[in-house]
């Protein structure tokens, strides 16, 4: 027997090792947060449940997929702050779907009369998945085999977070999402600044927080916004500063003038942050801040408008916060009038109270 392999039979081995592995080891490669989602994975459901609302349009807004069962105790039980969370942003603002499938426990049949059954508890897009194409595409591609799931997906199509919907991070992740303040791979890159900006700051290292500010807010402002509010905190707190700490926010209606949400984050925070000793409050800035968010966006933005009378209650002005409630009920969508009014309800029994 020839005991040495000719070399051109060694190279077929090789190259036949490299053409056969090449898919096994793409079969590895699972989805993941940060991925873009696939672009038809919505194609093969059918609806069982759709919301009664003119307005909505799902392209362009933040999506949540929530895989879940009939039968299954903890999707069951999830279902109430689904609807919140629906309720909360509005489908104007972002949509939930409930995606399930046939198995063995379950057929399209139960499945309409279980949702019919639960009527607004379950207030929110439900759909059939015949083929299960969109669990092979979110689910199977992401190695999971656990319900409830929850992607979220931004609005540009990525994947943001995978996971428990009843989650502290869900809910963290998805106000962060709806608010366009949130990209789950920018901020893989930037977690290194982040712990370094942390340790800094408990170093009280001032040169080296603010230039790790600095580079944050370079790679991009609207993401890192937070840090606008974490910079007041640092000089009025951390350094005992007010005047630095109110003169670098006298600067935001000019600096911030694009981002009027930022503008009315930071107004509630100085009026309405109970870590804010009231002699170091600064309630005629408040003020100014929310005037330049209002003047600088929509004048009818019923968010803004909530807002102000937030500040102007805080503020004293329970009668301006009543009227400035009531705008903002009137101007609110249809879908979440009723957080709004709830809110105006409160105002008006305060202010009942004062006037005795």
């Amino acid at each position: 027997m020839n005991r040495f392999v000719s070399p051109i039979l060694v190279i077929l081995f090789v190259a036949f090792l490299g053409w056969s592995s090449a898919p096994a080891m793409a079969a590895k490669d699972k989805l993941k947060v940060g991925d873009d989602a696939p672009g038809d994975y919505l194609s093969g459901i059918e609806w069982v449940k759709e919301l009664n609302d003119d307005s909505v349009n799902m392209d362009g807004k933040p999506l949540v997929i929530e895989f879940w069962a009939t039968w299954c105790g903890p999707c069951i039980r999830g279902i109430p702050h689904l609807t919140k969370v629906q309720q909360k942003y509005g489908s104007d603002r972002m949509n939930i779907i409930g995606v399930t499938q046939k198995d063995k426990s379950q057929s399209k049949s139960d499945v309409e009369r279980f949702v019919k059954r639960q009527g607004s508890r379950m207030n929110y897009w439900v759909a059939w998945d015949e083929k299960g194409k969109a669990y092979k595409d979110l689910m199977t591609a992401a190695d999971r085999n656990g319900i409830p799931c929850a992607f979220i997906i931004g609005s540009e199509g990525r994947i943001q977070f995978i996971g428990h919907p009843s989650s502290r991070e869900f809910n963290e992740v998805l106000d962060k999402v709806v608010t366009g303040r949130y990209d789950a791979k920018t901020f893989q890159r930037a977690k290194s600044r982040l712990d370094a900006i942390e340790r800094a700051r408990s170093l009280k290292n001032w040169d080296e927080y603010y230039r790790i500010s600095k580079e944050l807010m370079a790679m991009d402002r609207r993401l890192f916004a937070n840090l606008y509010l974490e910079h007041f905190d640092v000089e009025l707190k951390d350094r005992n500063d007010a005047q630095s700490a109110y003169m670098k926010v006298a600067m935001m209606p000019v600096m911030c003038k694009d981002d009027p949400e930022l503008l009315s984050w930071m107004a509630e925070h100085i009026a309405l942050d109970p870590s804010i000793p009231d002699d170091k409050r600064d309630m005629d800035i408040a003020i100014t801040l929310i005037t330049s968010a209002r003047e600088g966006a929509n004048a009818k933005d019923p968010a803004l408008i909530a807002s102000e009378a937030k500040i102007r209650l805080a503020r004293g002005e329970t009668k301006r916060a009543v009227d400035l409630q009531r705008e903002a009920y009137y101007q609110a969508p249809t879908n979440r009038k009723e957080q709004f009014n709830r809110t105006l309800q409160d105002y008006k029994a305060q202010l009942k109270r004062e006037q005795g």
